[in-house]
């Protein structure tokens, strides 16, 4: 059974710590500059695209409700 390279990197990917795309922590290094204070920076596998929470209760939510996304927060 072949697998793609996405779903390769889907299956081994649990933290931001695990992330080896040099291009997606190139994009989340852009968009750290952008965020105030507070705000907490999510990365969605599923889509991958990154969202800026305004607060860490708001992430929070986010990750509870949207089970099939698997968010990932980046640190």
């Amino acid at each position: 059974m072949e697998k793609s390279y996405k779903e390769f990197m889907e299956a081994k990917v649990k933290s931001w710590k695990d992330m080896k795309d040099r291009n997606v922590i190139r994009a989340a290094d852009k968009f750290k500059k952008k965020m105030r204070k507070g705000n907490v920076l999510g990365y969605t596998l599923t889509h991958n695209e990154f969202t800026i929470f305004r607060t860490e209760k708001e992430w929070e939510d986010s990750v509870k409700y949207a089970k099939d996304m698997k968010w990932i927060k980046v640190d």
